[in-house]
């Protein structure tokens, strides 16, 4: 039998993020409905994940350390990212985060459950403890993706990236 781990062990792409209260309101989408993100499992235990909303509000200044309020607050509020080690659940199909590093203070040394559900080269991740979102508690739906990427269309893929944003 396979462990789970074996099959989480690599690059994920970010597919979608949905979020559903649990008073039954209609989804929401936190990172709008195209976000873009990477989750990375390690063999030795560790991740990091990272999720980006579409069309976050560009800094006037090159200088990260000069942003205004406005800008901060869309650069804070439209990005997700910790990591930290992980501890797979073979028997229940579920991966527990011990963070250890969080855009969102609030989260370090705190522990994260996802239940985990595979479907070829899909991984299904889900909350299994409502958190709080914009004043609401609800439970994450991430779907992602496995990447095959190798290092050969590495300058293809930035030169595609560069010609896109110029245009």
């Amino acid at each position: 039998m396979t462990s789970i781990k074996n099959e989480l062990v690599g690059t994920w792409k970010l597919l979608s993020y949905i979020e559903v209260p649990i008073e039954g309101d209609d989804s929401l989408f936190p990172m709008g409905k195209n976000p873009y993100g990477i989750l990375m499992y390690s063999p030795d235990g560790y991740m990091a994940v990272q999720i980006s909303k579409e069309g976050r509000m560009l800094y006037k200044s090159n200088d990260k350390m000069m942003a205004t309020q406005e800008e901060m607050a869309s650069s804070l509020q439209g990005y997700i990212a910790f990591s930290g080690k992980y501890k797979v659940d073979n028997n229940n199909a579920v991966v527990t985060y011990s963070i250890e590093s969080s855009l969102f203070p609030n989260w370090k040394n705190q522990l994260q459950r996802r239940k985990i559900d595979f479907e070829g080269d899909v991984l299904y991740l889900r909350s299994t403890e409502p958190i709080l979102s914009n004043g609401v508690y609800v439970n994450s739906y991430m779907t992602w993706q496995r990447m095959d990427r190798s290092v050969d269309n590495f300058d293809e893929e930035h030169l595609l990236r560069e010609i896109s944003l110029k245009n």
